[in-house]
């Protein structure tokens, strides 16, 4: 098998030599997800330790591309906190630079469901959490997680429209429906100006889409994820971050 030089997949298992040339003779092999990318611990350590981000890579590693960095992959555990806090803390870089005097974000999760394969070879999905009845803001102090408050000083000029049109699209975010709103409401070249903005945004598809790539591991069945992974990899939350911006 050639050496893997650079990663391309949505996700990454690491895995041993034997494993990673003959996975694809195995029974299972077609319920694997196009985006997942099967790769040796030979392969690994031979690569630039500088797309790893966190700990050690071993074998049984399971990676994902880090939402707003090129090139870069993190194991997959930290995946939720990584994607929710990038996209806070690039959403304040561009709120500064569009002349915000306040920043205030809340994150919340209503509902946890449950991925398994029942014994036929079939998905199944169950709600085990619910969290309703709670303002996002109780929910927020209850499991202290993603709440951030800032103030600025609120200088605004054209030049600094302009950044915060670079760093969106230097975090991948120009595309963004809502990023892109804010951008627009802001341009200096147009009366009436936007001068608060309060937003809920429901992150379910960010999150899900990697977690369902990870999860045809355990529809495949040729690899045995780990206690950890398997856990992370069968929970999906229904996650909502609300977002108050004032200028």
């Amino acid at each position: 098998m050639d050496f893997v030089k650079e990663l391309k997949g949505e996700v990454v298992y690491v895995t041993t030599p034997e494993k990673a040339i003959n996975y694809k003779w195995e029974k299972g092999y077609g319920k694997l997800s196009s985006g997942l990318e099967i790769v040796s611990i030979d392969d690994i350590n031979k690569m630039d330790c500088d797309i790893f981000i966190g700990n050690r890579i071993l074998e049984g590693s399971l990676l994902t591309k880090h939402p707003f960095m090129p090139n870069k992959y993190i194991d997959i555990k930290t995946s939720e906190e990584i994607i929710i806090k990038s996209k806070l803390n690039c959403l304040g870089i561009i709120a500064r630079f569009l002349g915000a005097k306040e920043y205030e974000t809340l994150y919340a999760t209503e509902e946890t469901t449950e991925v398994s394969v029942t014994a036929s070879g079939n998905i199944e999905y169950r709600v085990v959490k619910v969290e309703a009845g709670m303002k996002v803001s109780e929910r927020d102090n209850a499991t202290g997680k993603y709440y951030r408050h800032e103030t600025f000083a609120g200088e605004f000029t054209e030049e600094n429209y302009y950044h915060a049109i670079e760093e969106a699209k230097r975090f991948g975010l120009y595309s963004d429906p809502d990023i892109n709103y804010l951008l627009e409401v802001r341009n200096p070249k147009y009366p009436n100006q936007q001068t608060s903005q309060h937003v809920k945004i429901e992150l379910t598809r960010d999150l899900e889409s990697k977690l369902d790539i990870a999860f045809s591991l355990n529809v495949a069945g040729i690899f045995k994820l780990n206690t950890n992974y398997n856990k992370v990899v069968s929970e999906r939350k229904k996650v909502l971050l609300e977002t108050s911006i004032k200028f």
